[in-house]
């Protein structure tokens, strides 16, 4: 479940720029620390949480290294990394210079499980119950809400390191 507390703040940009608006922002629940991740999937797997250590080390050089060559990499069910830069446009009969090309970014287009995540999404207004919505109950395809004002709900919750995500 996502969280999220409905602010208040003058927009800036858009339709409604210069108007009191009011907008969801999420709230983080926690934070699953490389080690944790590790455990959990090794704890998945037939690998070592030092193979996985190792793995996840060696995976961004590697991925960095086929894109480098102009290649895209298939990550399986992980999803494709790929290379991809612009440049400024310049007028026909100019002459086109590499320094007009901006600097690479990165494209990762996720496999259909990271998909699955976002219709499966459901929402939860906490803190301030006088602007969640009334819709409580709503909840379709990554829109609408699981709405309630819960904010007692992680009162005498474990650390981050007392977590066990094992049984994910």
């Amino acid at each position: 479940m996502l969280k999220y507390k409905v602010i208040q703040q003058e927009a800036k940009l858009g339709k409604y720029a210069g108007q009191r608006i009011q907008r969801a922002q999420q709230v983080l629940t926690g934070n699953v620390s490389f080690a944790q991740f590790c455990r959990v999937l090794a704890k998945k797997s037939a690998l070592s949480e030092g193979d996985v250590r190792a793995l996840m080390f060696e995976l961004p050089d590697t991925i960095s290294e086929f894109m480098e060559l102009g290649m895209s990499v298939d990550c399986g069910e992980l999803g494709k990394f790929r290379p991809t830069f612009g440049s400024l446009q310049i007028p026909e009969g100019e002459k086109f210079r590499s320094e007009y090309i901006k600097t690479p970014r990165i494209t990762f287009v996720p496999r259909q499980k990271f998909k699955e995540f976002r219709h499966r999404a459901t929402f939860e207004c906490i803190h301030d119950t006088e602007n969640c919505p009334i819709d409580s109950l709503k909840s379709t395809k990554g829109k609408g809400s699981n709405d309630s004002n819960d904010s007692d709900k992680n009162k005498g919750a474990k650390s981050e390191d007392d977590k066990d995500y094992t049984g994910l």
